[in-house]
């Protein structure tokens, strides 16, 4: 054992002592104009405009660009030129539609212009979304004085939500579909207030399965997650029951004191995505997913002259009551 401590040891040393600072000899690229935007159900277009930096750039921050011209197009036609509201984003007036076929156009002195486009994708529908097993666990935190341990705070309540769930949709046909799935424990109050407390999930589905991987472990709390990508490969253009297991293991919350409990529901949210922004949630995952040694996952982009991202999704609801 103080074998292998020394040779550790000894390795460290001589790693450290061979660190060597070495200056980068090639070209520095020139900077790109950076545009962003997801366009959101029932919101009017906003984007933000910065500038790209060098990736040995010690600053982390990016540069905003706010005197920049940026213009919507829609269908071809130039729709309305967006303001600048500050902190290099961009917003207008207009709220999009489905079907939609909407391009941004942003130029400024010292940059190459650049523009992008996206479709707006129309929702898919939830046919029907049951329960089972379905277990709403509530708890009570104890909060007591350090001097005379007198308890000075017992109403400060926590619920773990525990339950299988099955949606089921109709994916359109001849079009690439692309989904996310949210779930929201929704607790109302007398009082109109309205508690949101996002779920996690784990499933076996093989819609989620990558390289016969699943991107969640089922016997793993800490693997599942609030959300995950899928497309319609095994399914385009028929209807499909989607199995889904739910478990907020940190589901703490302060209640309304002061109002009672009306009920709670659960919220089931498909998500329709356009093909730019699931190829940039794909991306952007595989890459921070990258380890030491291995291939750099590049990022997707559907901007022209420069980077950055511009797509959309709409949403599809169906509420479940619980109590």
């Amino acid at each position: 054992m103080k074998y292998k401590y020394f040779l550790f040891a000894a390795v460290a040393a001589f790693l450290f002592a061979c660190e060597k600072e070495i200056e980068f000899k090639g070209d520095e690229v020139k900077t790109k104009l950076v545009l962003n935007g997801i366009l959101m159900p029932d919101s009017v277009v906003k984007i933000q405009l910065t500038e790209s930096r060098f990736f040995l750039d010690s600053n982390r921050l990016f540069n905003q660009i706010d005197d920049a011209d940026v213009r919507l197009w829609k269908d071809g036609v130039l729709k309305e030129t967006l303001q600048n509201t500050g902190e290099g984003y961009y917003v207008g007036t207009y709220v999009p539609r489905e079907g939609d076929n909407l391009r941004i156009t942003a130029s400024h002195t010292g940059f190459d212009p650049v523009e992008c486009e996206t479709q707006i994708v129309s929702p898919t529908p939830i046919i029907s979304a049951d329960t089972t097993n379905t277990d709403i666990e509530k708890y009570c935190y104890y909060q007591y004085d350090e001097d005379d341990w007198t308890i000075i705070i017992d109403s400060v309540k926590f619920v773990i939500f525990k339950g299988d769930i099955t949606i089921t949709f109709k994916d359109p046909a001849d079009i690439a579909g692309y989904y996310i799935i949210l779930l929201d424990l929704r607790t109302r109050y007398e009082s109109g207030n309205v508690y949101v407390q996002p779920l996690r999930y784990t499933s076996d589905d093989l819609v989620f399965k990558t390289d016969n991987e699943l991107p969640f472990d089922d016997d793993d709390d800490f693997n599942s997650q609030y959300s995950y990508q899928f497309s319609d490969e095994l399914f385009d253009g028929k209807e499909y029951k989607i199995k889904i297991k739910a478990d907020s293991y940190s589901g703490y919350y302060w209640p309304d004191e002061d109002s009672k409990i009306t009920n709670r529901e659960l919220q089931v949210t498909l998500q329709s995505l356009s093909p730019s922004y699931y190829m940039y949630i794909k991306t952007r995952e595989a890459n921070s997913d990258s380890y030491f040694f291995t291939e750099p996952v590049q990022i997707y982009t559907n901007i022209t002259g420069g980077i950055g991202i511009f797509g959309n999704y709409s949403n599809s609801t169906f509420r479940i009551p619980l109590d």
